[in-house]
């Protein structure tokens, strides 16, 4: 019993690099709006990990804050923000070592929270565009339009442009 899980240790141990290759993490900073009646557009920011299984299929998980806005009411000052965290599969094409354009299509929970009204889930799919340009073979530069369904009473969408940065590893 010893041996076999001395042996195993070693195997993870060789193994470690070959699958911390495929993985990466990101960070994106970007421009976030509701499309709903009277808001206004926030600054979001997402941090991001994924595993690529090959140069045309990755799984990515992400958590993104849209920001917050205050707006003035017939109540009195209300602050809207939302939340999203979501698993995503993304679809690559690369024309070159460089460039690459994707896709991503995937389920995301979000959360809309303001002063004046409950919390609202809801859990719905996203989808995705992009581009990626590779600076190195560990650094991608992403330009990214990402789209996630928020609200349960009134169903809108928070649409985000951003840019980021993805790091392999």
């Amino acid at each position: 019993m010893k041996k076999f899980a001395m042996v195993l240790l070693s195997s993870a141990f060789l193994a470690a690099p070959a699958v911390a290759a495929d993985m990466y993490v990101g960070v994106n900073v970007g421009s976030a709006k509701i499309d709903y009646p009277g808001y206004d557009t926030t600054t979001s920011f997402a941090l991001l990990g994924g595993y690529a299984f090959n140069e045309n299929l990755a799984a990515e998980v992400a958590y993104s804050s849209f920001g917050s806005k205050d707006y003035a009411t017939f109540a009195g000052p209300v602050t809207v923000k939302s939340s999203a965290v979501s698993i995503s599969g993304v679809l690559s094409y690369p024309f070159n070592e460089q460039f690459s354009v994707f896709g991503k299509l995937g389920f995301a929970s979000t959360t809309l929270d303001g002063t004046g009204f409950p919390s609202e889930s809801k859990s719905d799919l996203t989808w995705g565009l992009g581009g990626q340009f590779n600076v190195s073979q560990q650094v991608g530069i992403r330009l990214g339009y990402d789209v996630y369904k928020v609200g349960s009473g009134v169903t809108a969408d928070e649409k985000v442009t951003s840019i980021g940065g993805v790091f392999r590893f």
